[in-house]
């Protein structure tokens, strides 16, 4: 008796366009993760030369000084519930991740407001014309001294 021998008809070549297109995929989601994290440590703030500026790769902006409204800047816990009206009820345009919220965003009070926000607990309202600034940090009374001078 004669031993049987089968090969396999090769896969036609759309049979590797899924896991192409998956290891593609997840090559790019690396990156933009990358890219995410390395934003989230360069974000920053300065003031001088008349403007408030903010360092961000996306989201990075130079508001003139005069445009800001420092009669209504002011510290605020997102979390108390006398804030309220200061809570994101809408992100338009950015990135929203757990401990990091950064972008374009409507705020409970209908205003538009550009956040970049790592801590709820301690963010600066800065409110300018047509929108307002909500912004992480430390140092609130450093913040609003600067922006006072």
């Amino acid at each position: 008796m004669e031993n049987y021998t089968h090969a396999f008809i090769a896969p036609k070549l759309t049979a590797f366009i899924i896991p192409v297109l998956f290891i593609c995929l997840l090559a790019v989601m690396l990156v933009v993760g990358i890219v995410i994290m390395h934003n989230m440590k360069s974000t920053g703030i300065s003031v001088g030369d008349g403007f408030l500026t903010v360092n961000s790769l996306f989201y990075g902006r130079k508001i003139p000084l005069e445009d800001i409204d420092l009669n209504n800047v002011k510290s605020l816990n997102l979390h108390d519930e006398r804030n309220k009206e200061y809570k994101i009820t809408l992100r338009t345009n950015g990135i929203g991740l757990p401990g990091y919220l950064v972008g374009w965003m409507r705020l409970r009070n209908g205003r538009k407001a550009l956040v970049y926000i790592t801590d709820r607990t301690k963010v600066a309202l800065i409110p300018t014309a047509n929108f307002d600034v909500l912004i992480s940090t430390d140092d609130f009374a450093g913040l609003h001294n600067a922006l006072s001078k």
